[in-house]
């Protein structure tokens, strides 16, 4: 009975892992047109003023919407484990009236500080304060559908929330691209509210569907019961500030100490395995975060999920890894051109850490779902300083391509930190067969970058192609043995082939 209940549990992760990973490459491929289409019918100024609107847009939401699209999602499934209807609805409803408040204040921020916006963002030039007055309803917009998004999150609607997501991006290019044809730069503002309202719109349809709309902005009661969703909210607010800091600090010292074309190398290297990330870390938040939150209160259910979450992450990213080491020369010549080959030795050396990120993301998320804000905040900033400091470190020492190293590098400190704490404060703990999966896929991941950094011609790709073919059928027989899902798609096909 407690096999056939794990196989259950795999073939969820297995299921939403797919499901959201597709979706992220559609996202990813169709993000890739639009920008192309974008950047030849506006060219480079067009592209920068959008990109001025996005930043300082992102900006007014990550400081007025108080973390509630985030905190909601525990909120929400806490009470959807609770199996109270009653009390989900009551949720919904908080969750709602804090969204609709931060998405008035969202809005009220761009109206009253359109000039100072316009100043700060396009470098002293008052010309865009009306651009600003224009824009403020898609930071109310952005607020009400982080909102939705978090209740379909809470609620298990995660096929709904998928349909929505590519509705989205396809909404997003079908607006943008003729406005942008028609009007130029003048349909840049009008094409971020209306994409933005668009995004809000499909939202909604789902989660107004299953929970009709209503909320109390006037009623202490429901206001004061958001009180402890806001807290989370807001540490995690403070934490993502914390990131960006440490993200802007890289960036001005790569421009100080180098120059732009060496900060072009390393963004655009890092965005490269940011992407990679999103097919497998993209489900955690929607699918594993959730669930995680609704049993909070059981330790024993908790490392259940923390394990078997750990064990197919490690064992889908893995090949990956490898696959993205002996390709990453065609994919950058795929994806952006020959200018950007000196990215390929330190993204090669930087994707490691994606292994070590795989286990380390279900351990990060447990502090959340526990709502003890403090060690998710202290986890974070622990590993921001390691970040920082271990990539000046390797860029004085190594240059551009040892930036890389030093990002596996702060990715091993950052499972050793989220490990001690996790497991000390909360006694959860990494299986025997989650150790032996990542140990034994380690040494291939690490086979694979001495291959690509000492042969080459036909021993590379003969070499690199093994090493690749190693990595998969020992993650698909592990997955066929512990998936229901894998083993019945595995018999259809070796029985199609007659084997």
């Amino acid at each position: 009975m407690a096999k056939e209940k794990n196989s259950d549990s795999y073939d969820r992760i297995i299921k939403y892992t797919g499901l959201f990973g597709g979706v992220q490459g559609i996202v990813v491929l169709i993000n890739i047109v639009r920008t192309k289409l974008v950047s030849m019918l506006l060219g480079p100024t067009g592209f920068g003023i959008s990109e001025s609107f996005n930043r300082t847009l992102n900006l007014v939401k990550s400081t007025t919407d108080l973390g509630v699209p985030f905190s909601a999602v525990k909120s929400v499934s806490e009470c959807r484990g609770n199996s109270s209807p009653e009390l989900v609805s009551e949720s919904v409803l908080i969750t709602r009236t804090w969204a609709f408040l931060t998405a008035v204040a969202g809005m009220l921020m761009c109206i009253v500080l359109a000039p100072v916006f316009s100043y700060w963002a396009f470098e002293g030039d008052h010309g865009y304060t009306i651009s600003f007055l224009m824009l403020s309803p898609m930071a109310a917009f952005s607020a009400i559908n982080g909102g939705e998004t978090a209740i379909l999150k809470g609620v298990g609607m995660l096929r709904q929330l998928a349909k929505s997501q590519l509705i989205t991006v396809v909404a997003t290019l079908c607006i943008s691209v003729p406005l942008f044809w028609k009007f130029g730069l003048q349909g840049i503002a009008p094409s971020l509210v209306l994409v933005s309202f668009a995004s809000m719109a499909v939202t909604c349809r789902y989660s107004f569907g299953a929970y009709p709309y209503r909320i109390r902005p006037f009623s202490k009661e429901t206001l004061t019961k958001g009180f402890g969703m806001i807290k989370l909210g807001i540490f995690f607010t403070v934490t993502s500030f914390f990131g960006a800091g440490a993200f802007s600090i890289i960036a001005n010292y790569l421009m100080k100490y180098g120059n732009a074309e060496v900060t072009g190398i390393y963004s655009a290297g890092y965005l490269l395995i940011s992407y990679l990330g999103l097919f497998v870390f993209s489900a955690m938040e929607s699918d594993y975060f959730p669930r995680l939150s609704a049993v909070n209160h059981d330790n024993g259910k908790v490392n259940d999920l923390v394990n078997s979450q750990a064990e197919v992450a490690i064992l889908l990213m893995a090949p990956m890894i490898v696959g993205f080491i002996v390709f990453l020369g065609l994919i950058v010549n795929l994806l952006l051109t020959t200018r950007f080959c000196d990215a390929i030795p330190m993204a090669r050396l930087a994707v490691m850490g994606l292994a070590f990120k795989a286990m380390t993301q279900p351990l990060s998320y447990v502090s959340l779902a526990k709502g003890d804000s403090k060690t998710f905040m202290l986890q974070e900033v622990l590993y921001d300083i390691v970040f920082v400091v271990s990539v000046v470190v390797s860029f004085k020492l190594g240059g551009i391509t040892m930036t890389g190293a030093a990002l596996t590098f702060a990715a091993v400190a950052d499972l050793v930190i989220v490990y001690c704490i996790t497991h000390s404060r909360y006694g959860i703990a990494f299986s025997k067969k989650a150790i032996r999966v990542f140990f034994l896929q380690i040494p291939i991941i690490v086979a694979t970058w001495a291959v690509s950094s000492y042969l080459d011609g036909v021993w590379y790709w003969g070499t690199g192609i093994v090493l690749l073919a190693i990595s998969s059928l020992f993650s698909f027989y592990y997955l066929r043995k512990q998936t229901s899902f894998i083993r019945s798609v595995s018999d259809k096909v070796t029985k199609r082939l007659g084997l």
